[in-house]
């Protein structure tokens, strides 16, 4: 968490905001990311996403990207972008920096970037980056996903996550993450246990 602390930290003292609101900003993000209904959007999946991104706003974005995360409801990353901005105009962000941070959060709502959006494209691959992740990580990252939707029925969640992973195959930057998708698919299609 040190190192977490120290990279937050660089990127959101920069305009420079007093020691104690980049703390408190810094310890709101980790209490958000702690949430007891999160099992997959937490700080392992942010620190995940940093690892692959640079540049202050991609960084931010990545930041506050799932700060907000109701499955409950289709705006989570509306209010993400809404939350981070309030967080960013406290820290004595510009103002042209909170509007691209909001731009980066909102695009992660359908993953996608025009071919000229450099920014936009990094942070969408970031996030996205765990499809293509190692066979053991991304079932544990399909086990969490639907630990987030534990209040869905069984049937429910096939269908939804049957439409989620077939838009994700289409983004697919890999065989890897097209098997990985593809695998996960076929489990919906096998009799239940």
């Amino acid at each position: 968490m040190a190192q977490a602390f120290v990279s937050f930290q660089l990127v959101a003292s920069q305009w420079g905001a007093p020691a104690e609101l980049v703390v408190a900003a810094y310890d709101d993000v980790v209490a958000r990311y702690r949430e007891p209904h999160r099992r997959y959007h937490t700080l392992e999946h942010i620190g995940e996403v940093l690892e692959l991104v640079d540049g202050t706003e991609v960084e931010l974005a990545a930041w506050f990207h799932d700060i907000i995360y109701d499955t409950t409801a289709p705006d989570s990353e509306a209010r993400s972008a809404m939350y981070a901005g309030d967080v960013l105009r406290r820290l004595g962000a510009p103002a042209d920096v909170i509007s691209e941070v909001q731009r980066l959060i909102e695009l992660t709502a359908g993953h996608g970037a025009a071919d000229d959006d450099v920014a936009g494209k990094q942070l969408i691959a970031a996030d996205l980056a765990i499809l293509s992740s190692s066979r053991e990580r991304y079932d544990r990252y399909a086990r969490d996903v639907r630990a987030e939707y534990a209040h869905v029925d069984d049937s429910t969640w096939r269908a939804g996550r049957t439409a989620v992973l077939k838009s994700l195959l289409a983004l697919a930057p890999d065989e890897r993450a097209r098997s990985n998708l593809a695998r996960e698919l076929a489990s919906f299609s096998s009799p239940q246990t």
